[in-house]
């Protein structure tokens, strides 16, 4: 992140300055639950760092009233997670007006919590001086994968971006999912035998960034799509997101 391009200049001339802005923590499931954070002070907020004893979905994450979703489905709940090898980066300087808020959710009655990492700043840019820093996630939104059977993960584009690094994530056990395919704008984005697939696992949480980018721009009302086969005996719910600027 360049944040002198942003025009924003962190403080670095004080002892001590905020490096957490804190976010709710209590109980959520499968009813929506929003969760809010306000900093204190002009701050730019730097990474998610998010956690949840169950599995669930980002229904949205607003910044003042902007959404940092770019599509018009859920962000799988994985990609902002604190575990992840990815980058959940937010990048977006805020002052103590404005409220983050993410609406939350889980699969089962659980406990979500979290945070964001922050760097004190002189003064937050307005939003709209920020436009282009609020293209942060693309949710794919989440579908079951039943026994034997094949679902598609299907998302619109409601603002331009580019599509970076793709998540994908089985609520559950992932032996026997496989990507049978992922569309983006009508086309095939794989190259290979046609009856061959890329096994979910190796599009999960545990791989960097570097091996999944998408690196394609993307418009608006143009769709991304992910096509899954449920090899095993047992159904499966996965959800998915791009990480896009």
């Amino acid at each position: 992140m360049d944040i002198q391009t942003n025009c924003i200049t962190v403080k670095q001339n004080e002892q001590v300055n905020p490096k957490f802005v804190s976010l709710g923590y209590g109980d959520a499931g499968a009813a929506k639950t929003t969760f809010t954070a306000k900093a204190q002070e002009d701050v730019v907020i730097k990474f998610a760092l998010l956690t949840a004893t169950q599995n669930g979905m980002i229904n949205d994450i607003r910044i003042g009233n902007q959404s940092l979703n770019c599509s018009d489905s859920d962000i799988e709940f994985k990609a902002l997670e604190y575990s992840t090898k990815r980058r959940p980066l937010v990048g977006v300087g805020v002052d103590g007006n404005i409220q983050i808020a993410i609406d939350v959710t889980l699969d089962a009655d659980g406990v979500f919590g979290g945070g964001f990492s922050c760097e004190a700043i002189d003064k937050a840019p307005s939003l709209s001086a920020q436009a282009k820093q609020l293209n942060r996630f693309f949710g794919l939104g989440s579908v079951s994968v039943a026994a034997a059977g094949t679902a598609t993960l299907s998302a619109q584009a409601l603002r331009g971006c580019t599509l970076r690094d793709l998540m994908l994530h089985a609520h559950g056990a992932s032996a026997g999912v496989i990507v049978e395919d992922i569309t983006i704008k009508g086309r095939s984005i794989f190259s290979g035998q046609a009856s061959d697939g890329v096994a979910l696992d190796v599009l999960s949480t545990d791989t960097t960034g570097q091996f999944v980018a998408l690196n394609t721009m993307i418009q608006t009302n143009e769709r991304v799509q992910v096509h899954l086969k449920n090899t095993s005996a047992t159904a499966v719910t996965v959800g998915g997101a791009c990480y896009v600027d």
